[in-house]
């Protein structure tokens, strides 16, 4: 592949990390694996340009320690590379004329907000940066009047079962691990298009996207090359097998990387797509290979069993889960929001017996508290 040649030259060429590292005349198979434990060592290793033409650096949290940190780059071609990736995705789930509401990021120069504001302007569409919002009142503040709201899922769901009046045309779930019945009890509530999309920062926020057909994410082939591996022996898997997603930069000139290993989980699908569209496709996001809480016996627990199982209950409107190890005697503590109370014989399809189950039921508002979804260890 002329594009792969022509990457790998230049990560070679213009990067510490990778000079030595690769060559450039090999197949995608032959080159190594770049870990994001790499980047987080030391980021400028990565960087391929003069810092006085980096436009915009982001700084994220490594698999939730504070004490490492990954620092991302962008240049000024990224980031038009990725308004123009966000441009033709939301030109599916929107029209001219119409009014969307971004619940995500914020406006500052180069954001996802601010870059996802500059794609729907592109495509005639007038889009608005929610302010810091606190409470799901406030929520529903901002969203009133939109034609489309874009937000993380678990939010999404919380202001549906709040207001089942709000009624969007359209609703794109971005930014977490979408679990199957969020998206479907929104599109039921609320008798809109639901729409999943996948993102990175590494990758400039955008990576694949659904269509209207829901049929899989389209991939962002002129940006990127999709590889999905066992996170295990690291070899390919089938179309249809689940595995992790690694992804090769093309075109990215701040930061190129060859064969990253993401974490997530996901399934090529080789099929083809009602939209007719001949870009690869991969599953939803399944999970991540590092969300995982031991708890014994070399058994895991995460919070996208709890998702798919709690939220699969349409009463429930949402929920916090945290993890509480004393001496070795564990102990799942669930905050639940829910119409109706959760039979303890559900949740053991997921919680092991051995494990002790705290329930309580109250306000589990995700505004109070953003971010993506996950078990807290007390």
């Amino acid at each position: 592949m002329k594009k792969l040649s022509g990457i790998a030259d230049y990560a070679v060429n213009r990067t510490r990390f990778y000079a030595g590292r690769i060559d450039p005349s090999a197949s995608l198979a032959e080159m190594p694996f770049t870990m994001p434990k790499d980047l987080v060592t030391d980021p400028l290793a990565f960087l391929a340009i003069p810092q006085n033409e980096v436009v915009r650096v982001t700084t994220l949290a490594n698999s939730g320690t504070t004490a490492m940190r990954k620092r991302v780059f962008y240049s000024s071609g990224d980031i038009e590379n990725t308004i123009n990736f966000f441009a033709v995705g939301m030109s599916t789930m929107t029209r001219p004329g119409d009014r969307a509401c971004i619940m995500i990021s914020n406006p500052t120069e180069n954001s996802l907000g601010s870059m996802l504001r500059t794609s729907l302007s592109g495509i005639g569409v007038k889009a608005t940066i929610a302010p810091a919002i606190r409470s799901v009142n406030e929520a529903l503040e901002a969203a009133h009047g939109a034609d489309c709201l874009i937000g993380l899922p678990g939010e999404m769901l919380y202001i549906c079962h709040t207001e089942p009046r709000l009624k969007p045309r359209s609703v794109l779930l971005a930014g977490d691990i979408v679990p199957g019945p969020v998206a479907d009890v929104i599109r039921e509530i609320w008798q809109c298009d639901v729409y999943l999309h996948y993102g990175h920062s590494e990758f400039g926020y955008g990576c694949a996207v659904d269509c209207a057909h829901h049929n899989g994410l389209h991939t962002r082939d002129a940006d990127l090359i999709f590889e999905v591996i066992d996170p295990v022996t690291g070899k390919p898997t089938v179309p249809g097998e689940k595995g992790e997603i690694v992804i090769t930069t093309l075109t990215q000139s701040a930061i190129p990387l060859i064969r990253y290993k993401t974490g997530n989980l996901s399934r090529l699908i080789d099929t083809t797509c009602g939209c007719g569209g001949k870009v690869h496709r991969i599953s939803a996001i399944e999970g991540r290979v590092s969300n995982n809480i031991p708890v014994g016996n070399g058994r895991n627990l995460n919070i996208c069993q709890l998702d798919n199982l709690l939220f699969s209950n349409r009463s429930v409107k949402g929920f916090n889960a945290s993890l509480r190890n004393e001496e070795g005697r564990i102990t799942l503590v669930l905050l639940i929001e829910s119409k109706d109370k959760i039979k303890p014989a559900l949740l053991r399809e997921v919680v092991f017996q051995d494990i002790n189950i705290e329930v309580s039921y109250g306000n589990a508002d995700p505004f109070r508290q953003r971010g993506k979804r996950r078990i807290k260890e007390l």
